[in-house]
């Protein structure tokens, strides 16, 4: 039984919304992490099952992409408070713990543990162009090419193809750490 579920999904296997809502409240054994998907166990939900919570929520294309992506692909990094999530242009939907971006240019994905994540240089320029530290966007750049996620070439060739807002301080530490 998968821990995560939509409320869709859980009508197609047969529980009525009354059931749902029965089984969300405080005294039932699940919860409702975000608004139409339920964390089917008591316990408080891990990292994990937030991001398959986010990739229910935002819908069949959506991606992690960021600090969690790369995390789950192993590179070290401090995970922030919000999970960053690529959609398509047509995403409408918001909360406080996620980071939704809009995208017309998907990302190639890496599954892993049941998860749609961005590829490593993606992932790494998504992160790097929301820091506004330039010694941060460094170590971001290190942390990836270190753990041997992807190459500095790599990371110049998703640069070039990348929307150039934000994208400054990641062009000076990329061109001052890896020239081409």
């Amino acid at each position: 039984m998968a821990p995560i579920a939509t409320t869709a999904e859980l009508h197609k296997s047969g529980y009525s919304t009354r059931e749902i809502h029965r089984h969300c409240s405080p005294a039932g054994p699940w919860q409702q992490l975000l608004p139409g998907v339920v964390l089917k166990k008591p316990s408080p939900p891990t990292r994990l099952d937030r991001l398959r919570a986010v990739l229910s929520y935002a819908g069949q294309d959506s991606v992690i992409t960021g600090a969690d992506s790369l995390a789950r692909q192993g590179a070290v990094l401090p995970l922030p408070r919000h999970i960053h999530v690529l959609a398509g242009k047509n995403a409408r939907r918001a909360h406080p713990w996620i980071l939704l971006e809009r995208t017309s240019r998907p990302p190639a994905v890496v599954n892993r543990d049941g998860l749609r994540l961005a590829g490593p240089a993606r992932a790494a320029l998504d992160l790097a162009r929301r820091e506004p530290n330039p010694r941060a966007v460094v170590e971001i750049l290190d942390a990836v090419v270190d753990a041997g996620l992807c190459s500095p070439a790599d990371l110049h060739v998703e640069l070039r193809q990348a929307c150039r807002r934000g994208s400054a301080l990641v062009r000076q530490a990329l061109c001052h750490l890896y020239p081409v």
